[in-house]
């Protein structure tokens, strides 16, 4: 009898003092609540009754939380239980399986607690909304990412499972009725669960965040679907309007692989499991492309744009007819404009809906594409705004026009569309994906035109990365004319080995769906080879100076002087950042043209573009901090090495002595048009030593004139050009009026872009009418005699004026001051832009000024 009492009271251990039994009576305080699942009163009572155990319900409470032991698991816990049972794609697995450690006591997961925490996740999925841009950023198939993707680091798999959470795993029994992976009910809700997370994922924080957590495969099947929507959206807009009325992915790959090989990879499968050939066999595989033309296509802003085009019998019929050779876009016909009204947000969406652009298989891919368009369906106003950036991309007119009509026609959503268009930077994507071969300046100065208030250019003329507009230009001219390294021109720029929009070209001779492009990023080549380029031509030239015109002649203008986001550097010794303005970032730029540019180049360009800008009131004389040794990667630990320069003086401690003579001509011409102008502005330069009033170049003001403006703090005699009147409304000055030496340098300029181009390799990269040595030998002697030589031409040994009168500022006459026609500028017809198999002519701009 002691016996038994003695062993009870060992199980109740009545003989350890009261606040050391809790600790040896854990185990049946734990079964009593968790196994048995009592409250915790009942835990209290039947403690009292069956181990003289007397305790408060707080202490019982105080004890749970010390052991970490409670009944229902955190939503985290269920969060990690979730993604572990997602990691085992056993048949038969179940939450039953699972056992979570609480307190050192294994404890089975609630089977229906977990499932209704799935159900309420993927619903919570379903809910989010898109935000732009998601679809925009894809335009490199995986071929051409692998490299970058592919750093030799172990393919990722994800967090850890926990060491409190355990799963058993039942032997698979498979009968040989059962199809092979065959997914119990509960693993196919986590498998779903897991899917929807990772869509989740992309929409919240973009493709980069989940593609950082899969592996090869399942990257590559990402990137591919993703691409495949990009080159299907791009070609949609590009072609909306004429040719096909829809676009799936066998008409995709015949239009733009040409006749050459179409890539077949182990991506295009419904099979998620591995392709028995190696995809490096596949994707690595060399293709046979042409490399693109060395000679430049451009336009021509005309009154009557259709002039150079002579439609086919078919174009010309009454009725629509889908007969055409999809390889000739000169068989497709325009739409019928009596066809049913078509939206081209409305297509690219139903497009994704049923999956139209690719061969992968919803079920293949590593994310729910369900979750996705449903996110397209939660943010219509979001999806309209990637549309609006594959027209920008495609730079197809009349879709952006479609889509602004229709912002105008929403008038409840206006915000919430302007919140989402300016999401996509669609300024800077203009100027990236810049055209002068086929739209020039008409999508810049459409989008500044149309867009307003909070979409605005005013609003909107720095990005994410901290880039201006100006800075989305120079990094055209730089990717586009030299074999520059991304990160030299920005730390936005680390880990790229390309530059944005390097698949289309300024000058119109290769384009994101050209065969030429398409087979090179199949190969796995991401960058375009050098030998495609060339010098910064007058098509690329004229496009980035009528751009920069339509911006600063807008209804909405940015602050011209704005700090550049390019080229920043940071001291080595007292760790100052180093910012440049955005006269330096284009000294900057000539200096990369210069030293890793193409063969032949000359500058002119970036004399042209620095004109062009202190025209429109860039002001040289602005100084910042910088370090010359820095930029070129000599700076030094020991000392502070910046002080504050202006543009000018950038130039001059940049010059190097090994430059070619075209090269040496071009930069002292740079340097002395900042310099000129600087000396101007400060009123140290008297008036030119040849003042030609009686050439007929220059409107004059009249003694009385109204026409006078205070700038700079002194009356300068502007003249009569109309957009001074415009000044004086608006009471902003809007162009530089005060130097008539550079008005005649930026007038000849314009006429040298608007009536030559190269027509054979053999051809000059200048006109013979124009001379670099006659802009510096004026500006060097201060006499504008040199520039009036450029003013004439000459016809059959017969000087006769080259240009119609322009205004002091360089302006002419015309309908859009800085985008002025031929027939505006030119006094007579000269030129040699008459091959209308390389011309489109655009419609002309007009300036509501």
């Amino acid at each position: 009898m002691s016996d038994s009492k003695d062993q009870g009271s060992v199980l109740k251990f009545s003989h350890v003092p009261y606040n050391e039994r809790w600790e040896p009576l854990k185990p049946a305080i734990v079964k009593i609540y968790i196994e048995e699942n009592n409250r915790i009163s009942q835990l209290a009572q039947r403690m009292k009754d069956e181990y003289d155990f007397d305790a408060q319900i707080h202490q019982y409470r105080y004890h749970f939380k010390k052991w970490n032991i409670k009944k229902r698991i955190t939503t985290q816990e269920k969060e990690t239980i979730t993604k572990a049972l997602g990691k085992r794609s056993r048949k038969g697995i179940s939450t039953s399986d699972v056992l979570i450690d609480q307190g050192g006591f294994e404890k089975a997961v609630d089977r229906k607690n977990l499932k209704r925490y799935i159900y309420q996740s993927i619903r919570k999925s379903c809910s989010i909304v898109l935000r732009p841009p998601l679809f925009l950023r894809h335009d490199l198939p995986y071929a051409a990412l692998e490299r970058s993707l592919d750093d030799g680091s172990p393919t990722p798999t994800g967090p850890a499972t926990p060491s409190y959470v355990t799963i058993h795993s039942p032997k698979e029994e498979e009968s040989s009725s059962d199809p092979p992976h065959t997914m119990s009910p509960t693993q196919q809700l986590v498998q779903r669960k897991i899917l929807s997370d990772w869509a989740r994922l992309i929409l919240e924080d973009g493709v980069e965040a989940l593609m950082a957590q899969l592996g090869k495969d399942d990257r590559m099947l990402v990137v591919t679907w993703f691409h495949d929507f990009w080159i299907y959206a791009f070609i949609t807009a590009k072609y909306w309007g004429k040719g096909p009325v829809s676009w799936c992915l066998p008409s995709i790959h015949a239009k733009t692989f040409a006749e050459g090989l179409i890539p077949s990879t182990s991506v295009h499968c419904s099979d998620r499991g591995p392709s028995s050939e190696p995809l490096a066999q596949k994707t690595n595989s060399p293709f046979i492309h042409d490399n693109p033309t060395q000679l430049c296509n451009w336009s021509i802003h005309d009154e009557e744009p259709d002039r150079g085009r002579v439609p086919s019998p078919s174009v010309r019929a009454s009725k629509y007819k889908e007969q055409f050779d999809i390889y000739d876009e000169s068989t497709w016909n325009e739409w019928p404009i009596d066809g049913p009204p078509r939206s081209f947000t409305t297509v690219i969406t139903q497009g994704l809906q049923q999956n139209i652009f690719t061969t992968l298989q919803s079920e293949s891919l590593p994310f729910a594409t369900d979750s996705i368009i449903q996110s397209v369906d939660n943010s219509l106003e979001g999806f309209q705004a990637e549309a609006l950036g594959f027209a920008i991309m495609a730079r197809n007119l009349n879709v952006i026009d479609d889509i602004l009509q229709q912002l105008n026609d929403a008038p409840d959503e206006t915000m919430k569309m302007s919140e989402n268009i300016s999401a996509i930077f669609p300024f800077h994507l203009a100027a990236t994906f810049l055209d002068g071969a086929k739209a020039c300046c008409r999508i810049m100065d459409r989008l500044v035109n149309k867009l307003e208030h909070s979409g605005s250019i005013g609003v909107n003329y720095v990005n994410n990365l901290g880039h201006t507009v100006i800075d989305a230009l120079l990094v055209t001219i730089l990717r586009s004319h030299s074999n520059i390294s991304p990160e030299i021109v920005s730390d936005s720029f680390n880990g790229r080995s390309c530059f944005p929009g390097q698949d289309v070209d300024p000058c119109g001779r290769w384009d994101a769906d050209s065969p030429c492009t398409r087979k090179l990023h199949a190969s796995g080549r991401p960058t375009i080879p050098r030998n495609w380029k060339h010098m910064f031509c007058h098509t690329a030239i004229q496009a980035i100076c009528h751009c920069i015109s339509t911006i600063f002649l807008g209804p909405s203008i940015p602050n011209i002087n704005t700090t550049s986001g390019l080229f920043t550097k940071r001291c080595y010794h007292c760790g100052l950042q180093l910012k440049v303005g955005p006269l330096h970032a284009l000294v900057l730029t000539a200096f990369y043209l210069a030293n890793e540019g193409m063969p032949g180049e000359n500058l002119f360009g970036m004399i042209a573009c620095l004109v062009c800008l202190l025209t429109f009131r860039a002001d040289p004389r602005t100084t910042m901090d910088i370090s010359i040794p820095a930029l070129l990667g000599q700076d030094s630990p020991d000392v502070c090495q910046h002080a504050p320069i202006n543009a000018a003086e950038l130039s001059i401690g940049l010059m190097q002595e090994s430059w070619s003579p075209e090269i040496k001509l071009g930069w002292k011409t740079l340097t002395a048009i900042l310099q000129y102008d600087i000396a101007h502005r400060q009123d140290q330069i008297p008036a030119s030593n040849s003042e030609n009033e009686e050439s007929g170049q220059i409107y004059m003001p009249n003694a009385d004139s109204n026409d006078c403006l205070l700038s700079e703090g002194k009356y300068i005699a502007y003249c009569r050009h109309y957009i001074h009147r415009f000044e004086k409304r608006r009471k902003h000055e809007v162009v530089y009026c005060g130097n008539q030496l550079l008005g005649r340098i930026w007038a000849v300029i314009q006429a040298e872009l608007l009536t030559y181009r190269r027509l054979s390799e053999d051809d000059l990269w200048l006109s013979p009418e124009f001379s670099l040595s006659c802009v510096l030998r004026g500006l060097e002697e201060n006499d504008d005699k040199y520039i009036l030589q450029l003013h004439v031409v000459s016809n059959g040994g017969v000087a006769e004026k080259r240009l119609k009168a322009h205004s002091h500022c360089g302006l002419f006459d015309a309908d859009h001051p800085g985008c002025a026609r031929r027939e505006e500028a030119c006094a007579s017809y000269y030129g040699n832009l008459d091959d209308w198999k390389r011309t489109t002519f655009i419609g002309a701009n007009h300036w509501d000024g």
